[in-house]
């Protein structure tokens, strides 16, 4: 339950590795088409006019995807259109030959781009094929419209395989090394959110966790109920039979709740024998048949394995919040509700 509703650290390294993404789809967008203009321009007057329409062209294009980025907000598919445009840019440039024969020279920064465009693994497959294209264009004789020289084109194909082989070792062994950080400290968070003899959410994982999702997804959660339950007479409990059978009795009511409650409720142990449910999309008459689920269970079940005749029962209070700012409200009242079972004789609930 922690996992699905709390804002970890694995939701934030994704967080960052879009926004990676995005800095790099705009430096490409803006930056070299930018530079691709200012070339064009300055091939105006070349006797071939190709290079500099196959410039404005790709840069025009650049900034297109851009503006429909900026519009729609999708990143993967805005890095996708722009690794197809950077892949025909490049076959284009090395077809062509661009400046004075000059284009394999530029070839060499795209590969770490797809990289950061694609990730890992569709980067690798893309400058693969990538690579394997110019190859073709390189080596099939009269295919392209430039011409290189024999050992140009074989050093040019090594050294291109090289610098994919070097960002690929690069960006593999950097997201293997940030999803061992996430793994890691997605593990120190769930250990500060969990009651450890328990297993359940504690009172950090409400305050530090839970409210924020709330705030972020109140549809998803309200009208909201909540049951506060308290052990009766758990001292006692403890004096009789010491604290180690209080712990066995705290664990099997921790298995209580979760045979009682669905995937998305919550359950939480919020002081020694105190807990606090949360049931999402639930009414108060709704709670109140869970609580009395639970509150029998509690009392016919023989929790304590050294004295079977020993009886645990439990006190509740039930209370609703139609919305996140009614929920401290709901919250205290549900307490006070528990408080009222108790004066009332314990085993029963308000």
């Amino acid at each position: 339950m922690q996992s699905k509703f709390s804002i970890d650290s694995v939701n934030q390294a994704q967080f960052i590795d879009s926004r990676r993404r995005r800095y790099i789809l705009l430096f490409v967008s803006y930056i070299t088409s930018a530079v691709m203009y200012i070339y064009a321009f300055k091939n105006l007057g070349a006797v071939d006019p190709i290079l500099p329409m196959v410039l404005f062209i790709t840069a025009t294009a650049f900034l297109l995807n851009i503006t429909y980025f900026h519009y729609n907000n999708n990143l993967n598919l805005a890095c996708n259109i722009e690794a197809i445009l950077v892949a025909a840019f490049v076959l284009g440039l090395v077809f062509i030959g661009g400046f004075n024969n000059t284009a394999l020279y530029w070839v060499f920064p795209f590969p770490a781009i797809l990289f950061g465009l694609l990730g890992v693994r569709n980067a690798l497959i893309s400058n693969v094929l990538l690579t394997s294209a110019l190859a073709i264009i390189l080596f099939v004789p009269d295919l392209a419209l430039a011409h290189y020289k024999n050992a140009e084109q074989s050093r040019f194909i090594t050294s291109l395989l090289i610098v994919i082989l070097a960002c690929w070792i690069n960006e593999y062994f950097r997201e293997q090394s940030h999803q061992a950080m996430e793994l890691l400290q997605h593990n120190k968070e769930q250990q500060a959110n969990t009651d450890p003899l328990t297993g359940l959410a504690n009172r950090r994982f409400i305050d530090a966790n839970l409210m924020q999702s709330f705030n972020l997804q109140p549809d998803v959660f309200f009208p909201l109920a909540v049951i506060a339950c308290d052990i009766d007479s758990f001292k006692q409990l403890n004096d009789k039979f010491g604290h180690q059978a209080g712990d066995e009795v705290l664990k099997v009511i921790a298995n209580i709740f979760r045979a009682h409650l669905r995937q998305q409720d919550i359950a939480c142990r919020t002081g020694g024998e105190e807990f606090l449910l949360l049931l999402p999309k639930t009414s108060k008459i709704d709670a109140f048949k869970v609580a009395e689920k639970i509150r029998q269970q509690l009392s016919q079940q023989k929790l304590l394995s050294t004295d079977k005749a020993y009886t645990v029962t439990a006190s509740f209070g039930v209370a609703e919040s139609q919305q996140l700012a009614q929920l401290p409200t709901a919250i205290k009242l549900a307490d006070q509700q528990l408080y009222q079972s108790k004066r009332n004789g314990r085993n029963q609930i308000n």
